[in-house]
């Protein structure tokens, strides 16, 4: 491990007005110490046992301060400059007493890192130097690093950028790890790294960049250094290193950041969704990792090839950051199975481990940022989508936009309209009060298994409920059965003219098939595709002596008179007549119906099924309002 680290220290401050008139930048108080002072700690939780503090504005203060280090039992000695040197000045004047190898830190970027990672990455690409990276919500204004498809830096852009320029938002982070070697090659004399002196290394050095998602923040500005101080307060640094484990939102990116026309090969073609920068913007606000995982055969195909997927994926960057958003990371898989087409990459016609519906991508992804598959989701449009997160150990979110789940065989644990609504959901857990209660309930009542009933109209959020409360249950140690009413819904084409829920829903049936379920016989239902396009073999439901709760849900759970006693709890979800009316037209648009078909059903169910489900209602136990979601 690189044991020696270079601070620069020597800035006015001058952006921090007031605030760094008697102090130097690096030497302002945040939460309780110097700014520099958390960059110390830092240094000596990664094993750095020597710094050096290049100082210039009053540097009798640093020097006070810091001493010889040996109150943070590190060895910490100065270099002050005469005269200001930039960034790149005091090394060039260092050049004989450097080592071999060694860190460059700002000291006014507070970060929060596990250095032996980028170390490692240094390491195996044999670099000269490696340059920190990340993406941010401005790019527009900040000085961005463009790599080929190893890692390695090809140009440098500092800032201001050319309206036309579309670079991947990858963004110089100010923190280096630099062989002595690269100094032969900078001049004497005042310089600055990013402005002139990487824009010429990267043509003749082998030059890495790291791309990392951990706490790296310029404090450079009065507005930033409340941030950074906001972010301390709530431990948010700390969480990102990544010794601790990480939270992930996957998002598929066809169809669910942008719109789907099939086979995207020319920046141009990308049109990110409306709704799409907002969501993620709310992902890089939280303590969720936002990465892309997207199959990509139009490369295999012969339409693009990776360098030019490279700028479909900076047009991608472009337009989110248009509305303050950005990606941690994005996966891609090139490959594709089927061979024997003209124009097609042969060598990329393979079956591979990265391709959906295998989760190549994600495991990949979880070894680079140390992240808890199973606290982690994944957004698609696609059954391969949902069948990548559930072998990953993911929860699952399908989406009505782009292909809209059509044709699948294994449902998503979640359904929403769009990538909004679903980070919308993950990120308030709505559901989450209603479930710590039950659980409590649950816990001191000695009844096994606790029936629990949840009833509402269509679009109340009734199975949204139901699959919370199941899963909350089962990361708490308790084993649940979820039974679906739908799944008993007879087909449209068997049913007569009249539209009554006893036919729809075969209560008799219904009646009789749940009875037999909780005596502990095994049922069957009859099957109800939610979408028509959708082929679910129907489930089968049976008690085990290992089943601590059964979660009834459905339209008709507190309508079956014979098995209402035998709830322990039951629930009615409902929400307002704007929401009903939103629901039930993004379901059914979802299903295929026209507007006026939309039109015409609702009517017919307000006019027939709306009140009579309404009133049960009034035999729950709990109503559950559901218009946050």
């Amino acid at each position: 491990m690189v044991t020696d680290a270079y601070i620069l220290c020597g800035g006015k401050g001058t952006r921090m007005g007031q605030l760094a008139s008697n102090l130097p930048k690096p030497m302002l108080p945040l939460m309780g110490k110097p700014v520099l002072e958390h960059i110390v700690l830092q240094c000596v939780k990664n094993g750095i046992k020597r710094i050096c503090l290049i100082t210039g504005h009053l540097s009798h203060v640093i020097e006070e301060y810091f001493k010889d280090g040996n109150a943070w039992n590190v060895e910490i000695r100065y270099f002050k400059e005469a005269e200001p040197l930039g960034t790149t000045g005091a090394f060039k004047l260092l050049e004989s007493e450097l080592p071999d190898i060694f860190w460059i830190f700002y000291g006014d970027v507070v970060f929060d890192m596990d250095l032996k990672r980028m170390y490692n990455f240094h390491k195996a690409k044999n670099a000269r130097m490696t340059i920190a990276v990340h993406p941010n919500d401005h790019p527009y204004d900040s000085d961005l690093i463009e790599t080929d498809l190893s890692d390695r830096v090809v140009q440098v852009h500092p800032k201001p950028h050319a309206a036309d320029l579309r670079v991947r938002n990858l963004v110089n982070a100010a923190l280096y790890l630099v062989e002595k070697e690269v100094i032969h090659h900078i001049p004497i004399g005042k310089s600055d790294w990013g402005r002139h002196q990487l824009p010429k290394l990267c043509k003749t050095l082998p030059i890495y960049a790291w791309r990392t998602a951990e706490y790296l923040k310029d404090m450079g500005t009065p507005d930033r250094i409340q941030k950074v101080e906001a972010d301390l307060k709530s431990g948010k640094p700390q969480r990102r290193n990544l010794q601790q484990k990480q939270k992930a939102i996957f998002l598929d990116r066809d169809g669910v950041l942008n719109e789907d026309i099939d086979l995207i090969h020319q920046p141009e073609q990308l049109k990110v969704f409306p709704f799409a920068a907002e969501a993620v913007r709310k992902i890089n606000q939280s303590d969720y990792l936002a990465i892309v995982v997207t199959n990509q055969s139009v490369v295999a195909r012969g339409l693009t090839d990776e360098a030019g997927l490279n700028r479909i994926h900076a047009e991608l960057d472009y337009q989110l950051a248009e509305g303050y958003a950005y990606l941690d990371d994005l996966y891609y898989c090139p490959h594709h199975p089927d061979k024997g087409f003209e124009g097609e990459v042969v060598e990329l016609k393979i079956e591979c481990e990265c391709r959906k519906p295998k989760p190549g991508m994600l495991l990949k992804a979880a070894e680079r940022y140390n992240i808890d598959l199973n606290g982690s989701w994944i957004i698609g449009d696609r059954q391969a989508d949902v069948e990548a997160g559930l072998s990953a150990g993911c929860t699952t979110m399908g989406v009505m936009t782009g292909n809209g789940l059509k044709n699948t065989r294994i449902a998503p644990d979640f359904t929403f309209y769009s990538v909004a609504e679903a980070v919308e959901y993950i990120l308030k857990e709505p559901h989450k009060p209603v479930a710590e209660s039950l659980l409590q309930r649950i816990r001191t009542s000695s009844k096994r298994p606790y029936v629990l009933a949840i009833a509402g109209n269509t679009g109340t959020g009734k199975s949204t409920l139901a699959t919370y409360v199941q899963r909350y249950f089962l990361r708490n140690g308790i084993n649940v059965l979820k039974v679906e009413l739908d799944h008993w819904i007879l087909a449209s084409e068997k049913r007569s003219s009249a539209h009554d829920l006893h036919e729809i829903y075969q209560i008799n049936r219904l009646e009789e098939d749940l009875k037999n379920f909780l005596e502990g016989k095994s049922v069957t239902p009859t099957g109800y595709q939610r979408n028509p396009t959708w082929k679910i073999e129907p489930p089968k439901y049976k008690l085990t002596s290992e089943t601590d709760v059964v979660i009834v849900e459905g339209i008709v759970a507190l309508m079956l008179k014979n098995l209402v006693d035998k709830y322990d709890w039951k629930l009615f979800c409902t929400v307002s007549d704007k929401t009903f009316y939103r629901n039930l037209y993004q379901l059914n648009r979802w299903k295929g119906r026209t507007d006026e078909e939309i039109k015409q059903m609702i009517q017919l169910r307000k006019s027939s099924e709306y009140n009579v489900i309404a009133e049960q209602g009034t035999l729950a136990d709990e109503v559950i309002w559901n218009d946050a979601i």
